[in-house]
């Protein structure tokens, strides 16, 4: 069966250059056969799924989102800033401030995972603990919304609902989370929550 490492790229080009830049990739696949591909690439991208202190509730902003046609509940996130090569647990903590104006001095890196299968582009996730609001929110230009606290108990059904773009990064995440082993009392006592949470 062919592998991977057997597809060869031919050339790439750009064919769209705008909020995301997309490029058509030509490969000679194993079989001889030349194809285009359209790549999404770009930026990475780092969101937080915050948790309030005791965990109570979990820090989410509700915006509209033009693919949907609608407001979402999101995990706060944004783009890595590549002019000063932003480590990812910086950018998703500085998307929670700006976005929300909560911040946490307790951060779990939960790691990344691709944008699509189409995209060069990661998204990385940070899980904050004690996330408290200690500024106001900075909001770009082309940004709007509404921050919402939403009950932890309510968490995973809303994760498993599809109305949340990074469900699946949110998923994987409490995974990682639950299956570390964190060097903080705050960090640790977070992944015990979570473990509840995935048991119930």
């Amino acid at each position: 069966m062919p592998i991977a490492g057997e597809w060869a790229k031919i050339r790439s080009t750009i064919t769209y250059q705008g909020f995301v830049t997309i490029n058509r990739d030509t490969y000679e696949e194993p079989n001889g056969a030349v194809t285009d591909w359209d790549v999404i690439t770009g930026r990475d991208s780092a969101a937080t799924l915050a948790f309030t202190p005791s965990a109570s509730h979990v820090v989410l902003f509700e915006q509209f989102r033009v693919g949907p046609e609608k407001a979402l509940l999101e995990l706060p996130g944004g783009y890595l800033n590549n002019n000063n090569n932003e480590p990812p647990t910086d950018a998703a903590l500085r998307e929670l401030r700006e976005e929300t104006g909560y911040h946490s001095e307790s951060a779990f890196y939960a790691g990344s995972e691709w944008w699509a299968a189409n995209s060069s582009r990661r998204k990385h996730l940070v899980i904050a603990a004690n996330a408290s609001k200690t500024y106001e929110a900075t909001w770009d230009e082309s940004e709007s919304g509404h921050v919402r606290l939403l009950p932890v108990s309510e968490l995973i059904d809303l994760l498993v609902s599809g109305e949340l773009t990074d469900a699946g990064l949110a998923c994987r995440g409490l995974t990682a989370l639950a299956r570390s082993n964190p060097d903080t009392e705050v960090l640790a006592a977070l992944r015990d929550r979570v473990r509840q949470l995935l048991v119930a």
